[in-house]
């Protein structure tokens, strides 16, 4: 598993960040993905540090940029506040999976009941808890 922690603004709008995002790589997101991929990571965890924390919902753009460019599943990390946030990262992010973490760690939701209300909005989830 290869975590791809990024910001905005590079030549694909994302630059590859670490310690948090306190250190600029200079390393283009989308290729740092590629390559990754390349050298055998079996899949990704895609994190926008602009949304991390913010419970406002994923980096759509980045998200989906980066799972139509590999054949790797991509996990979505980083922004999710409420349920529509998942279902918005899932299907238009086109990611194959999402990180809630505040989701439930605050009791705001559970697994089982987000599974529940994606599974009733038509998206294909693992139902065992």
């Amino acid at each position: 598993v290869l975590k791809v922690e990024a910001s905005r603004d590079f030549p694909s709008g994302y630059e590859v960040v670490i310690y948090g995002g306190r250190m600029p790589m200079g390393i283009d997101a989308l290729e740092w993905a590629l390559r990754g991929e390349e050298l055998g990571a079996g899949e990704l965890v895609v994190n926008s540090i602009d949304a991390d924390g913010t419970r406002e919902g994923y980096e759509i753009n980045l998200t989906r940029m980066i799972a139509e460019a590999v054949s790797i599943p991509v996990i979505a990390s980083g922004g999710a506040g409420k349920p529509a946030h998942l279902l918005e990262v899932l299907t238009e992010g086109k990611a194959d999976a999402a990180l809630v973490a505040s989701m439930v760690h605050y009791g705001d939701y559970t697994v089982s009941g987000l599974k529940t209300w994606l599974s009733e909005q038509g998206v294909k989830v693992r139902m065992r808890y």
